[in-house]
């Protein structure tokens, strides 16, 4: 259960719209008890007296139509609150992810990190909507219906009391315990089946070509039925939990009239009192008909928030030094590597191995070798996406680790070699390397990533949709928009990673001419395979098996 109050407690900024919600559902139960109890009374008077206070049926009739209107308006405030908590958890958790990328979220695969994001968040819904608020007001119903019982027969009460109790508590314990294991297989089943079904449909082109998209959909097919199978058991089991729930119910009517029946015998009460402790009880009881069912899926909320705290209080591979260690930026941009040694975690061998370099502000070193030597490795270092395992990485003269990471990033513009293309329009992309930028800065900044053409061919020009992941653009087109979005971040330290990968020769040619001029009085760090943008670069090394070699 520590899970699930680490999650309350997040959701206190909404204890105010939570409160008003409960206060609702509370007045619903006791409009409901109320409007039994004098339709009780009603009937009780009619057979001793013959009459029906007109009075008393002018409130019978108001109290029919305030429980409706607070029974809407319960509904909704309740899963007014209820969305409004899962949007913070959504936030929450994407703030709590984002500093773990990527060093702590390598090996999460990211069909998996969105299930959790969704279909995990999603899940603790029934923790304030179907828990909470239905337990408490169960716990009102009991109070009253122990002051109303209690004054007609200390019997009845003691009786009534204790098979609410095996409804309002046994019952939902039986139900939690056999829908435990069953909901947390329902978590599992569902974020696989998610994960398969987002795999095939981001991998469709290779399996087709591999013929393999059999396998895949028999992946999907087996994970939908045992999300199936668990529903299923979970179906049974509120029935069940039901029928329970309804034979207890009647039980205490039988208990109420028998011992009604008694007390009216020996004198100790009256018919009118029975009447209305019968009629109570029936209203008193539908309070605790939804907590069965609602404690049956507390192996899936419990499972889900797990799952969710398993990512969210990951430590970070890198962290912001404390305030007494932290300095400012400097404004010199000269990078040092002092003999850094650095090993991904899990592997088995280091992917640098005491480097010493040092790029002089304004200095534009290129770096060559071949994959996995190490070349990417040296941008995440200075990036802060790792910390160094040995030595240390300096931006004049200070250590990397002393310095906040987002002030850090605002004097690196990166072009790294997984092209990011947002669902949105090319505006919207371009935006988020200035987002105060105007149309003349864009479009300055296409042409000089040689995309000049390639706007003038789309419908909407700047505020044409690129589709989810840039469907709608090829893989060039995409690596020359992270260039532009790279271009307009205008900062001194350019870190670029295979800048002209996916050009065909005249326009990467077209690309290292803008990019020259751009790059001027710019302290660069350029990665290429390709002998073309290496003319860039003041003097050009080569690391191979993590380590730097004389240049050639």
């Amino acid at each position: 259960m520590a899970d699930l109050m680490y999650f309350l407690r997040l959701a206190r900024r909404q204890a105010g719209w939570m409160a008003v919600g409960l206060a609702a559902a509370l007045f619903v139960m006791g409009a409901g008890i109320a409007l039994l109890g004098l339709a009780g009374g009603m009937v009780a008077g009619g057979m001793m007296a013959g009459v029906v206070v007109a009075g008393a049926a002018v409130l019978l009739r108001a109290l029919a139509v305030g429980r409706a209107i607070a029974r809407y308006l319960e509904r909704l405030l309740t899963h007014e609150a209820t969305f409004r908590v899962l949007a913070d958890l959504r936030l929450w958790f994407f703030k709590q992810t984002a500093p773990l990328s990527p060093g702590r979220l390598d090996g999460l695969r990211a069909s998996d990190l969105l299930s959790r994001l969704v279909g995990d968040i999603d899940a603790l819904d029934g923790l304030y909507l179907r828990l909470i608020t239905p337990g408490v007001v169960a716990i009102a119903a009991a109070m009253i219906l122990a002051v109303v019982l209690g004054g007609v027969s200390m019997v009845m009460a003691v009786l009534v009391l204790g098979l609410f109790a095996l409804a309002g508590i046994g019952v939902p314990a039986v139900a939690e315990r056999a829908g435990r294991d069953v909901g947390a297989e329902q978590v599992v089943a569902v974020a696989r089946l998610r994960t398969a079904t987002v795999d095939y449909v981001q991998g469709i082109t290779d399996l087709l070509v591999n013929q393999a998209e059999a396998r895949q959909a028999a992946r999907i097919q087996a994970a939908g039925h045992q999300r199936d199978t668990a529903g299923h058991r979970q179906a049974i089991i509120a029935a069940w939990s039901a029928a329970a729930t309804q034979v207890t119910t009647h039980l205490a009517l039988i208990a109420v009239i028998l011992t009604g029946a008694w007390a009216v015998h020996t004198g100790r009460a009256g018919l009118g009192g029975v009447v209305l402790a019968l009629f109570v009880t029936l209203a008193a009881f539908e309070a605790v008909a939804p907590l069965p069912g609602a404690w049956q899926t507390l192996g899936r909320i419990k499972t889900a928030a797990r799952r969710l705290l398993e990512v969210a209080t990951t430590e970070p591979a890198v962290s912001d030094p404390p305030p007494d260690r932290r300095v400012p930026v400097p404004s010199e941009t000269t990078l040092r590597f002092e003999g850094v040694t650095f090993q991904y975690p899990g592997s088995e061998t280091a992917a640098l191995r005491g480097i010493d370099l040092t790029i002089a502000e304004g200095e534009r070193v290129a770096i060559t070798g071949p994959s996995g030597a190490g070349k990417s490795t040296l941008l995440s270092l200075i990036v802060r996406f790792h910390d160094p395992d040995a030595g240390r990485v300096t931006l004049d003269g200070v250590d990397l680790r002393d310095l906040a990471q987002v002030e850090l990033l605002s004097r690196i513009g990166v072009l790294s070699q997984a092209t990011a293309i947002f669902a949105g329009t090319l505006r919207q992309n371009l935006l988020l390397g200035r987002a105060e930028a105007d149309e003349e800065t864009l479009r300055a900044a296409l042409a000089t990533a040689g995309l000049d053409s390639f706007v003038g061919s789309l419908p909407d020009g700047l505020d044409t949709w690129l589709g989810e992941a840039g469907v709608a653009v090829s893989g060039g087109e995409a690596r020359r928009i992270a260039l532009a979005r790279v271009l307009l971040k205008d900062a001194p330290i350019l870190l670029l990673d295979e800048p002209t990968e996916g050009l065909d020769a005249d326009t990467e040619a077209e690309v290292i001419q803008a990019l020259g001029a751009f790059i001027e009085g710019r302290t660069v760090l350029l990665i290429s395979h390709r002998p073309a943008p290496l003319a860039l670069a003041d003097r050009v090394l080569r690391i191979e098996d993590g380590r730097l070699q004389q240049p050639g």
